[in-house]
């Protein structure tokens, strides 16, 4: 998937929701619950590593 943009949206008080967008409306989201404090540099963050983690999970199933 090509990367083309990058939504963080405050989904409520304790959950934030961080949305990679590719070309060809391919859409990657993922909801968690989040420090109310953080930035939107740490959901990424946090959103990228919870998805190595399904990678990692994915091979070794």
């Amino acid at each position: 998937m090509l990367l083309m943009n990058i939504n963080v949206a405050k989904t409520t008080d304790t959950t934030v929701t961080v949305e990679f967008k590719g070309e060809g409306n391919d859409l990657i989201t993922v909801r968690m619950s989040a420090d109310p404090s953080g930035d939107e540099d740490q959901a990424v963050a946090a959103a990228l590593a919870m998805i190595r983690q399904l990678n990692e999970f994915q091979q070794t199933a």
